[in-house]
């Protein structure tokens, strides 16, 4: 576990992130003796598009590819996947040999793409997940050729991927569980049977949210919230088989490279976590998006909104500079008085957020809310202060006779 502070104001976050855990999927058999068959291992991965579990894997797909190996673990010729498709009418070529699950067995989705084990070379194995744009059949082509796209090719194997705001536009819009993976030096032998053993891997990082009050006479009423002035997109450069096969413990991971989106709106982010809720938030806690965690691409925020009571700096002026915030819309009560918005509006306030996201990662942030800033970049919630002063002790002259004494008699 480790906290993280956000600001002086909202309070602290506490931070928790965890790889997934592995899990077996599905085997990709075929009638054939000697053609190449697939097991598949995979990490679970809740999102909110599609849950990837041994529940529903039968919903989704993999493009594969070959190529031959050279002598020092390279990638030569390719074996599998060379050849180009167009998806649908938008005019997208992606290559690949597309692996779905039909007929209560997972196996070439066509007949025609069925390849057969070389008897004298041996072969280095890539696969990406999803391996079609089925999710994004709302979107047009110019968005799916920026959202989702990956090229494998001899001397070039990446997967490039923009995020989405999902609460922009049309509902149906998803972000995806984008995964690959590879299996170097394969060879048909008695032992695996023919079959390719994949261990795939996601590439992006997964964020959720909870919130708790500061005070136990504190409650808050969270309708939105969003996070500001993040990369959206990148390319994923995936490591190469010989590297990939050299790895002791863990295989090497792929590297992301976070160039500008084409699309210039794309650039930096400002995604909505929820939308039109009326969240409860009380000292105990409270979920904000543990069932619909969001993905990123992985990251690091390392220029939070620079804002404080002495030296303000506005939102305004955090956008030009791109530093990281969140938004939240919401309403305080304290005592069952209002001390932010009121019983009929919300108001918004704005926290500081530096954090970093790595991938296949799972990170946790536990708002603590205990005040915030506002646009301006001053805090929204004054303490209730007091002065008090002392005067001297001074005689009752006109009352001060001997009507006062005290006499004490024996």
């Amino acid at each position: 576990m480790k906290k993280v502070i956000f600001g002086t104001a909202l309070a602290s976050m506490a931070l928790l992130s965890a790889c997934s855990s592995d899990n077996e999927l599905a085997n990709v058999e075929t009638s054939a003796n000697n053609a190449i068959g697939f097991h598949v291992v995979g990490n679970k991965a809740e999102t909110r598009a599609t849950i990837i579990d041994n529940n529903n894997i039968t919903g989704t797909d993999f493009n594969v590819f070959a190529f031959t190996r050279n002598a020092d673990g390279t990638d030569g010729n390719f074996f599998m996947g060379e050849k180009e498709s167009v998806l649908g009418e938008t005019g997208i070529k992606i290559n690949g040999v597309k692996i779905s699950y039909k007929n209560n067995t997972w196996d070439y989705a066509n007949a025609s793409d069925i390849h057969y084990w070389p008897t004298s070379t041996k072969l280095n194995f890539y696969a990406v997940s999803p391996g079609s744009y089925d999710n994004l059949q709302d979107h047009d082509a110019a968005e799916m050729n920026t959202i989702y796209r990956w090229e494998i090719k001899n001397n070039t194997k990446t997967i490039r991927y923009n995020a989405i705001d999902e609460y922009k536009g049309s509902t149906d819009k998803k972000n995806l569980d984008v995964m690959y993976a590879i299996a170097p030096n394969q060879t048909q032998t008695k032992e695996n049977g023919g079959r390719v053993t994949f261990q795939f891997k996601h590439i992006l990082s997964q964020v959720v949210f909870k919130a708790k009050t500061q005070l136990e006479n504190m409650e808050v009423e969270i309708k939105e919230m969003k996070i500001h002035n993040f990369k959206i997109g990148g390319t994923y450069t995936l490591p190469t088989a010989s590297a990939t096969e050299s790895a002791t413990a863990n295989a090497p991971e792929g590297t992301w490279a976070l160039t500008e989106s084409p699309i210039p709106t794309l650039k930096w982010g400002a995604f909505t976590v929820v939308k039109d809720k009326a969240i409860k938030v009380k000292s105990n806690g409270a979920d904000i998006s543990v069932d619909a965690p969001m993905l990123f691409v992985p990251q690091k925020l390392s220029n939070p909104w620079q804002t404080n009571a002495t030296t303000p700096k506005t939102k305004a002026d955090a956008d030009t500079d791109h530093e990281s915030y969140l938004e939240i819309t919401c309403k305080i009560k304290q005592e069952k008085e209002y001390v932010f918005g009121s019983p009929t509006e919300y108001e918004t306030l704005y926290v500081p957020f530096g954090t970093t996201w790595e991938q296949g990662k799972r990170y946790t942030y536990t708002l603590i809310f205990g005040g915030g800033y506002d646009e301006h970049g001053l805090p929204i919630l004054q303490p209730i202060n007091f002065e008090a002063e002392a005067g001297n002790w001074v005689d009752d002259i006109k009352n001060n006779n001997n009507g006062n004494d005290i006499n004490i008699d024996k």
